[in-house]
Formats: C-alpha cells, sequence, structure tokens
C-alpha cells in the first residue's frame, strides 16, 4: 500500500495467496532463523488476513487517515473485496483523538448490529496476537476504514471532518440511484451547488481539519 491520502478502499490490488509465505515462515522458524515466537505472531496476522481475504501491506508504508495523521495499514482490500483498507485500533485512536471508550462502545455496537442481523458478514473489527520472547502475548485490534472513519467523527475534529466529507457524500448520495425514489433528495443535493467533481471531493475529505475552518469562514 503506498502512501497516499484516502477515505476509503484502494483498488488494484495483486492477488494474495498466503500459502507460500506461511511455508517461508515455518522454513526459517525451523531453520532457526527467526524466533519461533515471532513465527507465531507472523502465522497469527496472516490468519487474520486470510479471514478478511485481504493482504498484508507493507508495514513502512503509512496513509494520511482523513489528514489527521499518519497510519499504517494493517490489511489491504484485494481483487474486489467488498473489504477496504484496515488499521490498527491504537494508531487510529491516536491521530482521531477518539477515546478507548469510544471504541469499546463503536465495537460493541458492530458486534450487536451484526448478530442481530444475522446474515453472515463479519464484523468490521477483528485482532491478531503478538507473542513474546517472554511467553507473554497480546492482541492487537484492527478495523477497517469505515469504523476508522466513525472513531474520527466521535473525536473532537467530529464536526470539521464531517464538513469536509460533504462533497465525497454529496456525490455518494448523487451515484446511489436514490435520487429518483426518496423526494427531495436530488434537491438535496444540490443545495450547495452543482456537484463537486472526485478529484475535490477527495482533495477536502482528506485536507484536514484546519480545512473545515477556511471553508467556514
Amino acid at each position: 500500500m503506498v502512501t497516499q491520502p484516502s477515505t476509503g478502499p484502494q483498488q488494484d490490488q495483486p492477488a494474495w495467496n498466503s500459502t507460500a509465505y506461511r511455508a517461508r515462515i515455518r522454513r526459517d522458524r525451523d531453520t532457526g532463523r527467526i524466533p519461533r515466537y515471532q513465527a507465531r505472531t507472523a502465522l497469527s496476522a496472516l490468519d487474520l488476513a486470510d479471514r478478511h481475504r485481504a493482504a498484508l501491506p507493507d508495514p513502512t508504508q503509512t496513509i494520511d487517515f482523513l489528514g489527521l495523521g499518519p497510519v499504517r495499514g494493517a490489511l489491504s482490500e484485494i481483487d474486489g473485496s467488498q473489504y477496504g483498507d484496515w488499521y490498527f485500533v491504537h494508531e487510529l485512536l491516536v491521530v482521531t483523538g477518539a477515546t478507548a471508550e469510544d471504541w469499546f462502545r463503536l465495537r460493541d455496537e458492530e458486534h450487536r448490529e451484526c448478530v442481530e442481523a444475522d446474515d453472515g458478514i463479519p464484523p468490521r473489527f477483528d485482532e491478531y496476537t503478538v507473542y513474546n520472547a517472554d511467553g507473554t502475548r497480546h492482541q492487537v485490534p484492527v478495523c477497517n476504514w469505515q469504523l476508522g472513519l466513525l472513531l474520527a467523527l466521535d473525536g473532537p475534529w467530529g464536526k470539521e471532518i464531517s464538513h469536509n466529507l460533504t462533497p465525497a457524500f454529496r456525490r455518494a448520495a448523487a451515484n446511489s440511484g436514490l435520487t429518483g425514489l426518496i423526494p427531495g433528495l436530488d434537491a438535496t443535493i444540490h443545495s450547495d451547488g452543482p456537484l463537486p467533481s472526485a478529484e475535490v471531493a477527495r482533495h477536502q475529505a482528506s485536507a484536514g481539519p484546519l480545512a473545515a475552518f477556511k471553508g467556514n469562514s
């Protein structure tokens, strides 16, 4: 995954097959090239990727999440999967300013909605296990870009982020096919003038909180 502003899934990712990676990790573990605890962590991360039909992106690359700050990708979309990019929750909390309590509430709501829907679609959060040399372990939670966006809206910059996303929301509504079904929707979409271009919407979405203040001035 390359370093670039992003608010949603990225396209044209290469096909992903974890089998070769698993074989390499086990070979390096068995030959002593990597410690067993590191191999267990790597295999747990691959389990996470396989559960969501996603790839593990380059851990050295970051994106500027909604103009709030850099985060690393935990999972990356592949082959037209419905899953978008996923991020480490602890990094999202840092850049969005949301609290751990915000995350626990959002996670519990997501879990409850999935249970009630009972449609086989998994929650938009998950975790993998990090194993340590001293025998301890801990879970690392991750979530997809949609839950990350909700965290940002719960944070101290939520109002500004919502303002920045308005052009993208207008375009999404216009392309939803619902304008002929919901009375007044088309008028609402165009109430602020002509529909912005996709480039303008992307730029505004990643422009950061200060852009909202400039837009309101």
